[in-house]
């Protein structure tokens, strides 16, 4: 038995390994029942071990899931969604797919079986193999609500880890009568392809919000200029007819004294040619929806209109 070749796979495996792993290292069946009676190893499921000391984690009980299984499996869905952290729960679920047509049924694992996995639609993440971005946001209609695979499509374009195109691609590739998560995703789809890139995860849930409000469309990036051409500014979101921009602080802003001083000086430039600056920060966008939405509508129905600029 390579003794120093399967300590190695069982650190690659955050502490898991499968029976079949150590019999193709070497290891006798008798063996591999020694180091569980003496308890070197300790029983994960039916035929996956953990070492003893390997820390618990949530990668760990992933991949024992997939051991258990077989190796035509992947984390999948909300377990995919959380490793690529585009969703985070207080307990993530163990959530995987597979292509075989009959597994082990195992506690506390939820099961796809999806005969149109394949390597294409397969990345490592820590240690995990789990679905690609992509096919992550496809499959997530399947057993998420469209508010949140929304918000789990915001943040990963806004994080440049994927396109809409790239998630289009996916969703039409695996797109069939019938097949959960499509019908989610399509609409999202529809309304985004053709937008411009997001510049941030926060301006793209910005995006969302102010599409899914009816509010008047704001144009994105939008360049403030004086009555004269002159350069002002580049806005996250404006409202040109009525001079009001939307300025988002960013999904890791920090309230440094500097950055205090530096949005002020910006927003005495833009109130300097009658623009009206509203800032908003991560929380407010993410979770206080209604008041953001309600903030915008006063101010914009305050304003008088003006030539665009």
């Amino acid at each position: 038995m390579d003794h120093h070749a399967l300590m190695g796979l069982a650190t690659a495996q955050h502490g898991a390994i499968a029976w079949g792993q150590a019999r193709t290292l070497g290891a006798t069946p008798q063996e591999i029942r020694h180091r569980v009676d003496v308890g070197l190893w300790r029983r994960f499921h039916d035929g996956v071990y953990v070492v003893a000391g390997a820390r618990e984690t949530y990668e760990q009980r992933l991949i024992a899931a997939c051991l258990a299984i077989g190796p035509e499996t992947a984390a999948s869905h909300r377990a995919a969604a959380t490793m690529h952290d585009l969703l985070r729960y207080r307990e993530p679920p163990i959530e995987v797919t597979t292509t075989r047509r009959r597994s082990p049924e195992l506690v506390g694992v939820t099961v796809h079986r999806l005969a149109d996995l394949r390597d294409r639609w397969i990345v490592e993440r820590d240690g995990v193999r789990a679905t690609t971005v992509a096919r992550t946001l496809v499959d997530l209609g399947a057993v998420a609500s469209p508010r949140t695979v929304e918000a789990a499509l915001d943040r990963a374009t806004g994080r440049r880890l994927v396109s809409y195109r790239d998630v289009r691609d996916s969703m039409v590739a695996v797109a069939r009568k019938g097949r959960r998560g499509v019908g989610t995703i399509r609409p999202l789809l529809e309304v985004r392809i053709g937008r411009v890139m997001p510049a941030g995860v926060f301006e793209a849930r910005m995006s969302s919000l102010l599409s899914r409000a009816e509010l008047p469309a704001a144009v994105p990036e939008f360049v403030v200029t004086d009555e004269h051409g002159g350069f002002i500014a580049v806005v996250d979101f404006g409202f040109p007819d009525r001079r009001v921009a939307i300025e988002v602080d960013g999904y890791e802003f920090h309230s440094s004294p500097k950055a205090i001083a530096d949005r002020d000086a910006r927003d005495r430039l833009l109130a300097s040619v009658k623009w009206a600056p509203l800032h908003f920060g991560w929380h407010e966008v993410d979770g206080q929806e209604h008041r953001v939405v309600e903030e915008i509508r006063r101010v914009l129905r305050s304003r008088p209109l003006f030539s665009a600029r």
